[in-house]
């Protein structure tokens, strides 16, 4: 079963935690992105120290991560079929160069502007003709995956059928998934009384329009979201969306406030409110992590991967609840 963490590599200083190779299957090195119509890590600092990782790491699969939230580029670059190739090649060469194991793409997302990145009706199908010119490019055996937002209007932009035939397995990004004009979790696992979209949910979404579960894996967050100035969970939040801090800065101060840290058991899911503060945090904690890998296990997807790596503890709290 896959376990698979994002690392941004501004943070990366060559070694991962104690112990926590042998907790990992995969890691994704984020972000390559997308610069005059090439793929580019002109900007990485520490480059040096992913290659020395990848000449090292084992039984661990290493994947260049391309794009993350705000990223554009690739819409233009895949405006044509040179620019296809082009931009495929680039990024192919990148993870030739360090030696990575595969590509996983994070454009956020085909055919979408959300993010106020370059976006066309034509995306679709250039994206999947940019995914099948990773698959052809690389070397044999080499992983193409993405991102996937859980939503319908994200399926809707992307040729699932044809996608299947190039690429390894999908991660869903199943966090930030809280209502951004009212307290809600960003991150629960199954529906509960409060509202809002749900890991099982998004799987179940992409199952129903054709993707197989075992070429999925589960998204779970090592960060919290953070609605300020608010009374509780429920409540209306003027925007313009919550905040986020790392789990392990937020699970100090959930277990030192009035109330301690809460779990709904319907929802798999923790949470705080601070009423001095007014603020509320919705994160993942061991015990949902336990419940996600669980899910995963029992309805067949390829495993469950998280965003991001230094969001944990010191000692790993949460990596080592996924890999029990």
């Amino acid at each position: 079963m896959i376990v698979s963490a994002y690392i941004p590599e501004w943070g990366f200083d060559g070694k991962l935690r104690e112990g926590d190779a042998a907790r990992l299957t995969h890691v994704n090195f984020a972000f390559a992105l997308v610069e005059n119509g090439l793929g580019s890590v002109s900007h990485w600092k520490n480059g040096a120290h992913i290659k020395e990782f990848n000449k090292n790491k084992g039984h661990i699969i290493s994947i260049l991560s391309v794009g993350g939230w705000g990223a554009g580029g690739f819409s233009n670059a895949c405006l044509t079929k040179d620019g296809r190739e082009k931009l495929a090649q680039s990024l192919v060469d990148i993870a030739n160069e360090y030696g990575f194991d595969g590509i996983d793409m994070d454009w956020e997302y085909p055919g979408m502007d959300t993010a106020g990145i370059d976006a066309s009706p034509a995306d679709k199908d250039n994206f999947t003709d940019l995914i099948r010119l990773l698959r052809e490019k690389q070397k044999s055996g080499a992983v193409v995956s993405m991102a996937a937002g859980a939503l319908q209007e994200c399926i809707d932009n992307l040729d699932l059928p044809e996608l299947m035939k190039y690429m390894d397995f999908i991660n869903l990004m199943t966090y930030d998934m809280s209502a951004w004009n009212k307290v809600t979790y960003h991150t629960a696992l199954f529906p509960s009384d409060v509202e809002g979209m749900t890991g099982a949910q998004a799987a179940d979404l992409f199952e129903k329009n054709g993707w197989p579960r075992n070429k999925m894996t589960l998204g779970a967050a090592f960060y919290a979201r953070n609605y300020k100035e608010v009374d509780g969970l429920g409540a209306d939040f003027p925007g313009p969306h919550p905040g986020w801090v790392h789990f392990h800065e937020a699970y100090p101060r959930g277990r030192g406030i009035e109330g301690d840290i809460q779990y709904d058991e319907k929802a798999e899911t923790a949470y705080f409110y601070d009423p001095a503060a007014r603020e509320f945090l919705s994160f993942d904690c061991p015990r949902s992590l336990r419940a996600k890998k669980k899910y995963a296990r029992e309805t067949g997807l390829a495993g469950v991967m998280f965003w991001q790596y230094y969001g944990d503890t010191a000692d790993s709290m949460l990596l080592k609840a996924l890999a029990e």
